[in-house]
């Protein structure tokens, strides 16, 4: 344990030594008075002073003064600590492990009735990882990064959440589609997905990278990467791609053409498919991740200071209950 903030004893010392100098010129001023005034004179003092019961009696008062002392030290040392804020101090290495994973999101308007559920399929994903770097990407007719490659989930749960409620509230001002309208039409599918392979860095290590694709693979407008080609630049980039899919359902069966090809895009580069209603996606796409190889890594070490004030609170409370009580002794 340490003091964080080391002045403050000395702020207490002052604090003490002014009242003890308060008390002491109280007391001066009292014996000045008492031997100004006249004196009252009492024969045979010396039989009272002698007597069995006025020694117990002293000697009770002088242990009940000594305690009284006793009990403010306690106060006054627990209060010093307290302001003093002590803490424990440790150092904490995170355990990382060596995959990346990118959460890539088609925001454009066909996925509007859809994107609330993926996000959702994202969450639970999340939820089953533990030390991966994790990242966020939504692209339309352009692609920006919500969040970075990171492992603090607690900042990813944070950021898919405000995303789930930018998609759903009614009072929603669509921060999320920002960044994302810059492109030649919308629904770019094959620019996206090679947006979100360039999200990785680290380039050259032994990394597992893989990303989470959630489109309906429905273009309206001239791409720069068609999805094949875009799937191409994943293989050779040594990126796995998982495909999820909400168009993929019989209602639909005009973009049939759209979910094969997504379909046989993802597979080629090692990864696998599924229609967004199919229970078994975020089991296997976190299967399939975490089959990959992979080691334990050690992350950035972390100072952690803790504040310990139980000790010194309960000789807080135990001092003053303690000054209470001797001082109605004293009264009495």
């Amino acid at each position: 344990m340490e003091l964080i903030y080391w002045w403050m004893p000395l702020v207490w010392l002052l604090a003490v030594a002014a009242v003890v100098a308060v008390v002491v010129l109280v007391a001066r001023t009292g014996r000045r008075r008492k031997a100004n005034a006249e004196p009252l004179w009492v024969a045979h003092s010396e039989r009272l002073t002698a007597l069995p019961g006025y020694r117990r009696a002293l000697s009770r008062y002088r242990r009940l003064i000594i305690a009284t002392i006793a009990a403010l030290g306690v106060l006054l040392l627990a209060g010093t600590a307290l302001g003093s804020r002590v803490v424990s101090t440790t150092v904490f290495q995170p355990e990382l492990r060596n995959r990346d994973i990118v959460l890539c999101l088609d925001v454009s308007g066909s996925m509007t009735e859809y994107d609330a559920a993926l996000v959702g399929v994202f969450e639970k994903l999340v939820q089953r990882f533990d030390g991966e770097r994790i990242a966020l990407v939504l692209f339309n007719a352009s692609a920006t990064t919500y969040f970075p490659l990171t492992s603090d989930y607690d900042y990813v749960a944070a950021q898919l959440d405000h995303l789930v409620e930018d998609l759903t509230s009614p009072e929603s001002d669509y921060e999320y589609w920002n960044g994302t309208d810059l492109g030649n039409g919308s629904s770019l599918i094959g620019d996206g997905l090679g947006s979100c392979v360039m999200r990785f860095d680290q380039v050259g290590e032994e990394r597992s990278r893989s990303i989470v694709l959630a489109t309906d693979n429905y273009v309206a407008g001239e791409p720069i990467l068609t999805l094949k080609e875009a799937g191409a630049y994943a293989t050779a980039q040594d990126v796995t791609v998982y495909g999820i899919n909400p168009g993929d359902v019989s209602s639909k069966d005009y973009l049939d053409d759209l979910a094969a090809e997504m379909d046989e895009v993802v597979t080629s580069t090692g990864g696998d498919y599924y229609a967004l209603a199919d229970p078994g996606a975020v089991g296997g796409i976190v299967q399939q991740i975490t089959a990959e190889q992979t080691k334990t890594l050690k992350g950035a070490k972390q100072l952690v200071q803790v504040d310990e004030p139980f000790v010194f609170v309960l000789a807080a409370f135990g001092g003053l209950a303690a000054l209470m009580l001797l001082a109605w002794r004293l009264r009495r």
